[in-house]
């Protein structure tokens, strides 16, 4: 990349944003200054992208590549903040962001992994035959499942910030670094204690104060290593992995379910959740707490603060009809 975008995402670095936003910013900035330059024929000049330019980027993300709205909205964002910043370094001196829309979105709410689904993969996790895997993932969804945390999070909690017996999580790594202290279920504690007993920490918790006590709670498992050691710490693509391998085997399970299934209703459910496994994700899983905590009848305060969002705006999101409550609205129908 020229040496403009690599003095944008130095100074985001410095401000302290994550690692995944300068993962995402670059991505962004590197597919846009690519596209210019296959366009133009000659490496890409800030100071020269028009209006024009960004516009003809957009209809070719969107026809010839063919990505959603949200992914063309989320890099035209990056790239409207990239040239707010050099218009205030002076880098450029006009802004072909200014006059630039969204592409439209349709106003669906988050997809969501439905209960049966959720239930399908805690299930598979329990029937591996390792037991060592068995109880890493339990772990790993009782983390995703029941508390909501980001996966970056999940990968950043450390040993100390597990409270077996008060039954809370601190997220220390929270979005704009900001920490939390998050309730976490009686059947989560349960998976987590059984994970750091038999597995994390057999011999005990670490010291109160020692560097041991600051390690990863989650762990990967060596399996080229004899012996198949457990290293301290996972990475979000790691874990990403972990539930699309188990959200495979729940979702042939439930199509073998619905296949021996009289009530037609039930079978499709069951072929929902398991659609909804062949594409699943941990923040997935992260939009499946939230809808079920508001349908149990939770306030948007509540699970702004469970899910660490900076504003109840982004909360509300998880109001607006995803494209299972309108297919469930349509199946009600009757004529």
């Amino acid at each position: 990349m020229m040496d403009l975008p690599i003095t944008y995402l130095a100074l985001l670095e410095s401000r302290g944003r994550s690692a995944a936003t300068i993962r995402a910013t670059r991505a962004d900035l590197r597919q846009f200054q690519q596209w210019w330059e296959v366009t133009h024929g000659h490496p890409w000049n800030a100071a020269l992208t028009s209006d024009r330019d960004l516009r003809q980027w957009q209809r070719t993300r969107q026809v010839t590549d063919g990505a959603a709205p949200a992914t063309i909205n989320r890099a035209l964002s990056t790239i409207r903040s990239f040239f707010t910043w050099a218009i205030s370094q002076g880098l450029v001196v006009n802004n072909p962001t200014d006059d630039l829309q969204d592409v439209a979105t349709e106003p669906l709410g988050p997809q969501a992994v439905p209960d049966v689904g959720v239930d399908a993969l805690l299930r598979a996790a329990r029937n591996q035959r390792d037991p060592r895997l068995r109880m890493r993932d339990e772990a790993l969804l009782a983390l995703l499942v029941y508390t909501g945390v980001r996966v970056q999070e999940a990968c950043d909690v450390q040993l100390r910030d597990l409270d077996l017996p008060g039954g809370t999580l601190v997220v220390r790594s929270g979005k704009g670094r900001k920490a939390r202290r998050i309730p976490v279920h009686p059947d989560a504690i349960r998976l987590l204690e059984r994970y750091v007993v038999q597995l994390r920490c057999p011999a005990g918790l670490p010291a109160l104060g020692s560097a041991a006590e600051r390690e990863p709670l989650l762990v990967r498992i060596d399996a080229a290593a004899k012996g198949r050691p457990i290293i301290p710490g996972m990475t979000p693509r790691g874990v990403a992995k972990i539930v699309q391998r188990l959200g495979a085997i729940a979702a042939a399970t439930l199509r073998d379910s619905a296949a021996n299934v009289a009530d037609l209703q039930r079978v499709d459910q069951l072929r929902a959740a398991a659609h909804h496994l062949d594409h699943v994700s941990p923040h997935m899983l992260r939009h499946s707490l939230a809808r079920r905590l508001l349908t149990q009848g939770a306030q948007l305060p509540e699970v702004q603060r469970i899910l660490g969002h900076s504003r109840l705006s982004t909360t509300g999101m998880y109001l607006t009809p995803s494209d299972d409550d309108l297919r469930a609205a349509i199946d009600k129908t009757q004529l």
